[in-house]
């Protein structure tokens, strides 16, 4: 496809020990896409995020890129925030920039603007242990976007936090994404976030993981807490569940 920026063909992982993860998978994402990975825990979705990411080669199969993968171009979000404690928000967030070779004016002001865009300038000089679960997922994202990345990688960021919470950074991410159109690769286990935030979702059998079913969403674009409460979200939700309860029954006669 011309517009795809990352496409894995054949990708397959098998740890040192003989764990098969990843049986040989093939995946699409389009420029400006934003697509769920869900499956069983131990399916290969962190795997294949991270195959995805450069940060693990896969056994067997090609990684292709559109573009040429150079420091800031990939952003990642983990389940934990894993900001340095010693360092200021402002700082944390500095981070990849100054990887990068930003000078320091610079990235002060790049990293400004995205404590903005997630809501958290006024923290910029907090220490992560004066800040919320959700704040210090916020600044993980600031982070993660502050090199304005071609593809942007989430490994169940907010699995930890309260319904709360999570309803409300899954509303804040939703429209970042739709005034940034990064493209989105976000692992979750909840099929209900899935459904909320993606255009495409991907299910995966047990391990070891393949794809069993790669399903568009039929969702408007504008998406809020109203949706949530409506039918068709609701049928949405439960097509996916079906999806999903099918891959899992059928994963062990797969690979």
């Amino acid at each position: 496809m011309s517009d795809a920026l990352l496409k894995l063909s054949g990708v397959s992982h098998t740890f040192p020990n003989g764990t098969r993860a990843l049986a040989p998978t093939n995946l699409t994402l389009e420029t400006g896409s934003f697509v769920s990975l869900v499956g069983p825990s131990g399916c290969g979705k962190s795997t294949l995020l991270r195959i995805a990411s450069g940060l693990m080669q896969p056994s067997t199969g090609q990684v292709n890129r559109a573009f040429a993968a150079k420091p800031g171009d990939v952003g990642f979000v983990f389940q934990d925030a894993t900001l340095m404690p010693w360092a200021k928000v402002i700082d944390n967030v500095c981070l990849p920039l100054e990887i990068s070779g930003s000078n320091a004016e610079s990235a002060l002001a790049k990293a400004m603007s995205a404590l903005e865009r997630v809501g958290l300038a006024e923290f910029a000089d907090a220490y992560p242990r004066q800040l919320s679960g959700g704040m210090r997922m916020r600044v993980s994202i600031a982070r993660a976007i502050v090199t304005n990345p071609r593809l942007l990688l989430m490994d169940e960021p907010f699995a930890a936090l309260d319904e709360f919470t999570r309803f409300k950074l899954n509303d804040d991410l939703l429209q970042l994404w739709q005034a940034n159109r990064w493209t989105v690769m976000f692992v979750t286990h909840s099929v209900r976030e899935a459904v909320f935030l993606s255009e495409r979702i991907v299910v995966m059998t047990p391990r070891p993981g393949r794809i069993a079913a790669d399903i568009r969403v039929n969702l408007p674009a504008h998406r809020d807490a109203a949706l949530r409460l409506g039918h068709v979200f609701a049928d949405e939700s439960a097509r996916i569940t079906l999806a999903l309860e099918q891959a899992m029954a059928t994963g062990d006669q797969a690979a």
